[in-house]
Formats: structure tokens, sequence, C-alpha cells
């Protein structure tokens, strides 16, 4: 008995450290220039990832979960929740789902479900178009464990929800139409949706919007345990809590970070509000297409001292081009509505911009 309880905190020990060991070749490999605070997340992302595999690792019968997933669809006025074994029954009878039509998946985060104000102002924003297929995959019970349990099982639900898109292609939707929008922890389960559905069908699906995904257990993973650009024909992402609650690094082919993608965003005082901006500004684009425009550029502090590429914009959001690569920054407003149009794509304090060049030594 005894040799146990000294075996088990050594071996997890041993993990944390190799773990840690890893995530630090990575993110030297991935960006020299991690600032100290970067570097530590990175590790403690590592860190959490192994004691996911040792916890884990012998946890098989999933299906209960799985049972608890529901399917929410907004069609005009009405609103149907079905259980996700029931859900593809439901949408192929007659005048429930309409495979000529682009359909949004919208995915919410942890400690969340499909009512809340954030996902459902977004699938709202959508059904007011009149022009799209709009669910949304409710995952209240299994997004309501423990947090490293919930990231765990972001590749079950991704797997889940593959396996009734692959069936709806089936039924003749084109994968091309189907685009997720997740919400942090909801931006992986559309990542591992993308990586299984290729699985089945051998093509991709059309598009995965990453809002703010989460960033603990997933900063600087392999490409293959977290939302990545390979998951989508288009992966496109907002970060707007980094170093906290939201991810550091750029998943997608297009990135954008709002006011610097965080950790603070205007207006905001707890981590939680600056963390759901990514999805806010997300559903007033597709109010008002347009209003959100990012200018490529280096780094936050190249923006801050208006060292961005010329001409380099891209609209983020509702009307973002698939076409779009690249790191984009912009400002916003502290409250609604929060797009500046083009005028986000400049620094507004230009008093600085002299002392912060001389400081950064910025070109």
């Amino acid at each position: 008995m005894h040799h146990h309880t000294v075996v088990v905190p050594i071996v997890v020990a041993v993990f944390l450290q190799a773990s840690a060991l890893a995530a630090t070749a990575r993110v030297r490999r991935a960006d020299a220039d991690l600032t100290f605070a970067e570097t530590v997340y990175a590790r403690l992302s590592g860190a959490c990832r192994a004691l996911i595999d040792l916890s884990y690792n012998t946890m098989t019968d999933q299906n209960y979960l799985i049972k608890t997933l529901k399917i929410v669809q907004l069609d005009g006025n009405s609103m149907k929740m079905f259980p996700i074994n029931e859900a593809y029954v439901n949408l192929t009878k007659p005048r429930m789902f309409d495979i000529s039509k682009q359909t949004k998946i919208i995915i919410h985060g942890y400690k969340d479900h499909s009512q809340s104000a954030v996902p459902i102002e977004l699938a709202k924003a959508y059904n007011e178009k009149k022009i799209f297929n709009v669910l949304l995959l409710d995952a209240e019970e299994i997004m309501n464990k423990r947090y490293m349990t919930c990231v765990h099982n972001t590749r079950l639900m991704g797997k889940r929800l593959a396996n009734l898109l692959a069936n709806l292609e089936n039924f003749g939707a084109n994968a091309e139409d189907f685009h997720l929008l997740g919400i942090s922890l909801g931006a992986h389960v559309a990542g591992w949706a993308g990586k299984y559905f290729r699985q089945y069908k051998g093509h991709s699906l059309g598009r995965i919007t990453g809002l703010d995904p989460a960033g603990p257990c997933f900063s600087h993973a392999y490409s293959d345990q977290r939302l990545d650009k390979t998951d989508a024909k288009y992966v496109d992402v907002v970060h707007s809590n980094r170093l906290v609650q939201g991810i550091i690094e750029s998943l997608g082919h297009a990135d954008f970070y709002v006011n610097g993608g965080g950790p603070n965003q205007p207006g905001c005082f707890m981590p939680s509000c600056s963390h759901l901006r990514a999805a806010e500004v997300y559903t007033e684009s597709v109010m008002t297409p347009k209003s959100f425009v990012g200018i490529r550029c280096q780094s936050w502090k190249h923006f801050q001292v208006n060292a961005c590429e010329k001409d380099t914009y891209a609209v983020m959001g509702y009307g973002s081009s698939t076409t779009t690569r690249g790191e984009y920054y912009l400002r916003t407003m502290g409250r609604p509505p929060y797009g500046l149009g083009m005028d986000g794509t400049k620094n507004s304090d230009s008093s600085v911009d002299d002392w912060v060049t001389r400081t950064l030594n910025i070109p």
C-alpha cells in the first residue's frame, strides 16, 4: 500500500515535468519572443494536459454523457430542441432542414448552455437574416463538470457532432455550407468536429469560427489536440482575453486581435466579460456587417504606433472573406455598438507614438 502512495505522486511529477519541458520546447520553436507570462501560461497548459492523460486514459463508457447532448433549432419564430440521438430523424422531416442553405451551428462554452445570452443572441442574429439553417449544440450537462473533465470531453462532443453533420451531408447538405461557431471551450469542440468530419468523409467542413478559444490546457498544444486551421477550409479566430481564459497564440487562417486580444477589453472589469466580448462583437458584425475592420500587423505594439502593413485590411466577423490570411488588429468601443469601421484600424492616441517608437525601437 505504501508503495502506491509514493509511486503515484512521483509518476505525476515526472509527467508534469516532461510535459512542461515538451511544452517549453514547442514554445521555443513556435515563438522565440514569448514573454515570461506567455511562457508560464504555456507550461501550465502542458502540465494540465499531462494530468488529463493520466486521469482519463482509463475512462471508457461515455455513452451516457453523449446522450445528454441536445440540438436546438431556431427557425423563424419557432425553437425546437432534440436529444442529439434523435436530431437527424427530426431534422430530416419535411420542411425542417433546407439542404440548399448554409447552416450555422453555435457551440457554447464552459459552465454555460445554449439558452444563455451570448450564444442565443448570436443564433438570433443569424436567424433574423432568414437565409440560414440555425442550430445550437447544447452540452450543459457535459460542460458543467470540472474544467479538466470538460477539456477531455470536447473530443467526445466534437466526434458526435461530426457524426450528425456527416449524416446531414448524406441527406443532401453540402459540407462547404457548414459553419461552426465555437465560444471558448466550444471552439475546440468545433475543432474536433472538423477533424472527425474529415476522417469520416475525406473532405473538410466549410468554415469554423473560434470566439476566444479556451486557453488553459490548449495553449501550445499540438494541432491535433485543439482547434487548428486544418480543421475546415476556412478557420477564423477572434481573440479577446488572451493570457487568462483565451488562448495565447494564433490558430486560424486569419486571427483577429480585438484591442490587442486582451487580456482586458475596454469597459470590462471581470475576465469573463473580456472573454465573452469576442462573441459579442461577432454578433454585432452579423447585424451590421463591415463594422469591424482589422489591419494586418506584426503586433499590438506596432499597431499602437500605427506601424502596421499599409492598406492590408480585412473585415472581421460576418463579412470575413474566406481568402483572408494573417494576423489582424483593431480597436473597438467599450460598450455597444462596439464597431468603429475603418477608424478601428488605427490607434487614436497618436501623442504616444514618438515615445513608444523610441522606447520599443520599432522601425
